[in-house]
């Protein structure tokens, strides 16, 4: 391959430089492809409503693996009639062994499996015991999602129209699922409820194009991130775009009630301040589109007339005759916030500096704000997580002050403290390389499939990947899934400060990391995170030199 050219230009707008060859051009294509196919495409895809939605994807995610993998062995096959190397990628990272030990360990315990001969450990299990629809979490799926990491790592160039194409997708979903909440199913994606969509919103967990709520946070989750810092970091003429995708899918998470979103999103904002204050622009940008966030939620509110930290309680939407405007003297306090943030914002965006990159990162206030944002939200948990009068509450925030007290109840987070606690239980009797890809209904303790309420339970899932690796993975998968992505995370902090692109997906990124200690993998929205890991490895490899990304 050719040498690295640090002068070439990302944009959408310029064509590849005449030095690289086609075959080079059609790698970076092969790349642009699947990350059109994982981030765009497949998120919205949806032919026949919710019949069958996992299968739908899933399908739809091997036809476009199963046609990246062609154009990648027709780019082989050229090059072994041209006698050039089959893999022009450099000296491998430590990234890269990390996960190629995590994907040895798959298919190792894949033809290992004690459950080898009860099901198709390379699909995945069904989701419950009297259907035959899973979550197609098997070994095909994870192997799959090594190799899109490999692809867009080795062959990707990140350009702007994109991430176009990837913003106006999540305006599209979000957009149907606001108005599906609304009761305003225009595809008919419920054709059995007519009228009474918004009743069933919740009751049959399924929204937008995306299905089960965790599989709506996890895309809003990088939506809200990648797209918001890409607004806030990156000059552009698609800025007032990304800050309406980000803007949108907040509004969506608002809508779908998505908690470990709440924790994805919030988590990775704190993490990113030192970024966010390295200019007064950057941060007026971030201010302006906090703002949008107060905006959408405010606007919820008051077409809503309720607090939407109880949107599980408010079911009757239909029987109650539609929209009950809030008393405009209740919104005051969101439309105070909404103001002063935007007047700030707008203040320091239009006088203030732009980032200098020669300047070095602000880490001790960064640090210290940091600090302070955590004190501030432990007594805000502390104040707002009280029960009521009779002792009682509900909600997130009332079960992390819970937790800050030492009270932990088996079903706090939907039950997720008791799936946890009898997973962990399980782990040591297959603690080395666990039970294989998709596994865990089999291994999950047999006589606590009945939960704690005494209702029968299927639980096939942790709700946490790092615990649903420890279970299928064992140690050993899990130990390298963490190296691979503590290595990708800690070696692309410093290169952020002056790349807006990578500093945009690490927000995304680590979003994603956060949300998954309550949520699932499945390959609807999952398969974005391995872009995105690609991603930041193609950004970071390519400035040091080690090989070419085109």
């Amino acid at each position: 391959m050719s040498k690295v050219n640090k002068s070439s230009d990302t944009s959408a707008s310029r064509k590849f430089p005449a030095m690289y060859s086609k075959i080079d051009i059609w790698q970076a294509r092969t790349a642009r492809m699947l990350f059109i196919l994982m981030c765009c495409a497949m998120p919205i895809f949806l032919v026949n409503g919710y019949y069958e939605l996992p299968t739908q994807k899933w399908e739809f995610f091997i036809f476009s693996m199963v046609l990246t993998l062609l154009s990648v062995a027709l780019v082989w096959v050229y090059r072994l009639t041209r006698r050039t190397k089959l893999l022009p990628m450099g000296k491998p990272d430590i990234s890269d062994w990390a996960i190629i030990g995590f994907a040895a360990v798959t298919i190792l315990v894949t033809l290992a499996s004690p459950f080898r001969n009860d099901m198709s450990i390379w699909v995945g299990i069904p989701t419950n015991p009297g259907i035959a629809v899973g979550r197609y979490d098997g070994a095909i799926t994870q192997l799959f999602f090594v190799a899109i990491f490999f692809i867009i790592s080795r062959w990707y160039k990140p350009r702007e129209k994109d991430f176009m194409w990837f913003s106006i997708t999540a305006i599209a979903i979000s957009i149907i699922g606001i108005l599906q909440f609304f009761g305003l199913d225009f595809l008919g994606l419920w054709p059995n409820y007519g009228a009474n969509v918004r009743k069933h919103f919740f009751d049959i967990h399924l929204r937008t194009t995306l299905g089960n709520t965790n599989t709506v946070s996890v895309f809003v989750t990088v939506a809200v991130l990648f797209t918001g810092f890409l607004y806030i970091r990156k000059k552009s003429k698609w800025q007032p775009l990304w800050f309406a995708a980000s803007a949108f899918s907040f509004w969506m998470w608002d809508v779908a009630n998505a908690d470990s979103g709440t924790i994805g999103i919030a988590v990775a904002m704190l993490l990113c301040i030192p970024f966010i204050i390295q200019s007064s622009k950057t941060l007026g940008r971030t201010l302006i589109l906090v703002s949008a966030w107060v905006a959408t939620f405010t606007i919820q509110t008051a077409l809503f007339g309720t607090n939407l930290l109880n949107l599980r309680q408010i079911n009757d939407f239909a029987a109650a005759g539609g929209l009950h405007l809030r008393p405009l003297s209740s919104l005051l306090p969101f439309l105070a916030v909404f103001a002063v943030l935007l007047a700030v914002g707008l203040l320091l965006n239009f006088k203030g500096k732009e980032l200098d990159p020669d300047a070095p990162p602000k880490w001790k206030l960064g640090v210290i704000l940091i600090v302070v944002c955590i004190l501030v939200g432990i007594v805000g948990v502390e104040f707002l997580g009280r029960p009521d009068a009779d002792g009682h509450g509900s909600g997130v925030i009332f079960e992390a002050r819970e937790i800050m007290h030492g009270n932990i109840q088996d079903n706090f987070g939907t039950y997720r403290i008791f799936i946890w606690r009898n997973a962990l239980n399980a782990f040591p009797n297959n603690p080395i390389i666990g039970t294989g890809p998709d596994t865990f209904a089999l291994a999950f303790p047999a006589e606590a499939q009945v939960a704690a309420g005494g209702d029968y339970q299927f639980f096939e899932n942790a709700h946490n990947e790092y615990i649903q690796y420890l279970i299928t993975h064992g140690i050993v998968g899990l130990l390298f899934y963490l190296a691979f992505v503590i290595s990708i995370v800690v070696r692309s902090v410093k290169k952020a400060f002056n790349d807006p692109i990578l500093m945009a997906v690490l927000a995304a990124f680590v979003g994603y990391l956060a949300q998954a200690f309550f949520n699932i993998s499945h390959p609807i929205a999952s398969q974005m995170f391995w872009v995105f890991a690609g991603i930041l490895l193609s950004r970071r490899l390519s400035e040091d030199g080690k090989f070419e990304v085109l």
